[in-house]
């Protein structure tokens, strides 16, 4: 089981260990994680300044490590 917390300001990867960034945002419908934004957007999204951050889709997370969440890529959903 994964906890909120571990998500918060976790290392972003891509699947070829490529830093894309932290976690600045976890999207929930009916208490299940839809979505995580990241990267230097996504902190300054998270400080309202209306810029998108970079989005993916919870299904696309392969793998939640010690190093980060591994997301498939290169699709993500904006």
């Amino acid at each position: 089981m994964i906890r909120l917390h571990q998500l918060d300001n976790a290392r972003v990867l891509s699947e070829s260990g490529k830093k894309l960034g932290h976690v600045h945002e976890v999207h929930a419908k009916d208490g299940k994680v839809t979505a995580l934004v990241y990267g230097v957007g996504g902190f300054i999204q998270r400080m309202a300044s209306g810029r998108a951050g970079k989005r993916v889709k919870w299904a696309d997370v392969k793998a939640v490590t010690k190093d980060g969440i591994v997301v498939r890529g290169p699709k993500r959903s904006g």
